[in-house]
């Protein structure tokens, strides 16, 4: 990555995560759908033999956090009696692809976060970390964002 230009913007969303079997994963994602919900990002694991789904979801616009959609994506949850858990996110929104950004994105967290999951949505990253101040903090000083 040309480290004079940001090909990187930093904004906070909200992730749920959460298990399912196939069965509820369909009527919860049927139901956001039809509540005009996008899915920004996600990744889908299966776990227990293939029985079950672990699920990261993270809802809303864009390229912002949505109350509306978060709101929408918790009460179907509890709804379905799907336990959850929700917290904050950093989303990496690519403004100029380039190759290299995953690994600038990596490098510049090595020894100062741990980061528990990094996946892909529309044009961005979603990182879960230890410390989403100091993952900041590092993803500037190394020029990856803004």
């Amino acid at each position: 990555m040309d480290r004079n230009t940001k090909k990187l913007i930093a904004t906070l969303r909200q992730e749920f995560s959460f298990y399912a079997n196939d069965e509820d994963l369909n009527t919860i994602l049927r139901k956001i759908a039809a509540e005009g919900v996008t899915i920004i990002a996600f990744t889908i694991t299966k776990v227990n033999g293939g029985r079950i789904n672990f699920v990261r979801l993270v809802v809303g616009p864009e390229n912002s956090n949505s109350s509306r959609a978060n709101m929408v994506l918790a009460d179907v949850l509890r709804e379905i009696g799907i336990r959850y858990h929700q917290k904050e996110v950093i989303q990496l929104i690519v403004v100029i692809p380039a190759p290299g950004i995953l690994s600038s994105i990596l490098d510049a967290l090595y020894h100062h976060v741990i980061v528990f999951a990094a996946y892909t949505g529309d044009n961005s990253a979603i990182l879960d970390v230890s410390d989403i101040q100091t993952a900041l903090k590092f993803l500037k000083k190394n020029n990856v964002i803004g």
